[in-house]
């Protein structure tokens, strides 16, 4: 009796040493091609740019590709609808964003269906006028609005998005009725400078070069924090609106991925988010503020956060 235990015994540590040995090497082949990122979002814009730099030194490290796949239109659900209908094997990860939260809180995805993986990016906006408008600061702002509730117009890139929903969030922290105009990205640029617009609302990278040369002034930054680089521009929260919304960049996967093939990719984004190179571009990009990186478990508590923010917000905006 004793000895047939003994054997069971020595008999389930070589089936277990098999198995551990199975998976590690499995991790150790992970990834063995291409491994693709499928975004909302057109070539050449901000995700995709992003995806294509932290993948530069997760392709030095891996010998594999990290390619961005754009599926663009229908408010990002046609992106998401193709990442649900791939494998979990790995190889097909969703880029994920405040705009896949808002969807979320619109009911147009289920997010359940996704596992938070990483979160790399964390951006701050601001609110900017032309160097001609007659509105200077804040406290222009608000009597301008207070004059005429309704008529101040702020230009945003796209509608029921991320730029509505911060928009709409001020307006209930202000107790004001500033009115969103979609355009694209360039569109809205000129006409906040030829004055068809009072204003736009855009992060601080994309519009650092037309700051720096004077054209847009910032006069209000949704942030915890005031930026070393314009120590003159507020914030909303020290203006009394605690309104510190930004948009974020990360990753998600098919919740059934082996756990070993997650971990790797968890310990491939952490350290190219760290690498030298990265970083750079990072900081060309101003994203070094608040761009602190969040494992699975972080990552999955901060949308849960950002899922009941959006869901109020999109109702009081009347979606």
């Amino acid at each position: 009796m004793e000895i047939n235990v003994l054997k069971a015994l020595g008999s389930a540590v070589v089936t277990t040493s098999v198995v551990l040995t199975a998976v590690a090497a499995q991790a150790a082949d992970y990834p063995a091609r291409t491994v693709e990122v499928i975004h909302q979002y057109g070539p050449g814009g901000g995700t995709d740019r992003f995806i294509r730099a932290i993948a530069e030194p997760m392709q030095e490290a891996t010998g594999q590709s990290f390619v961005p796949i754009s599926i663009t239109g229908g408010n990002g659900v046609p992106a998401y609808v193709s990442f649900l209908q791939r494998p979990a094997n790995g190889y097909t990860l969703v880029s994920l964003s405040p705009d896949d939260v808002i969807n979320a809180a619109l009911g147009r995805i289920d997010l359940s269906q996704v596992m938070p993986l990483v979160r790399i990016q964390y951006d701050q906006g601001l609110l900017l006028v032309s160097k001609d408008s007659a509105l200077k600061s804040l406290d222009d702002l608000l009597d301008a609005e207070k004059a005429n509730p309704g008529g101040i117009k702020v230009g945003v890139t796209g509608s029921a998005g991320f730029d509505d929903a911060l928009i709409g969030l001020f307006n209930e922290k202000a107790g004001t009725e500033l009115a969103t105009v979609p355009f694209g990205a360039a569109e809205m640029v000129s006409n906040t400078l030829g004055g068809h617009v009072d204003m736009m609302y855009e992060e601080y990278g994309p519009t650092r070069g037309l700051i720096e040369s004077g054209d847009l002034v910032p006069i209000l930054l949704f942030s915890d924090e005031r930026l070393p680089e314009l120590p003159d521009v507020p914030t909303a929260k020290e203006s009394g609106y605690d309104v510190t919304l930004g948009r974020w960049r990360g990753f998600g996967i098919k919740p059934d991925t082996d756990a070993a093939e997650i971990e790797t990719l968890v310990s491939l984004f952490r350290d190219a988010s760290a690498n030298e190179g990265y970083k750079k571009i990072e900081a060309d990009s101003a994203l070094q503020y608040r761009s602190e990186f969040q494992g699975p478990d972080e990552f999955k508590a901060f949308i849960d956060e950002e899922i009941a923010t959006y869901t109020e917000i999109m109702k009081q905006l009347g979606y």
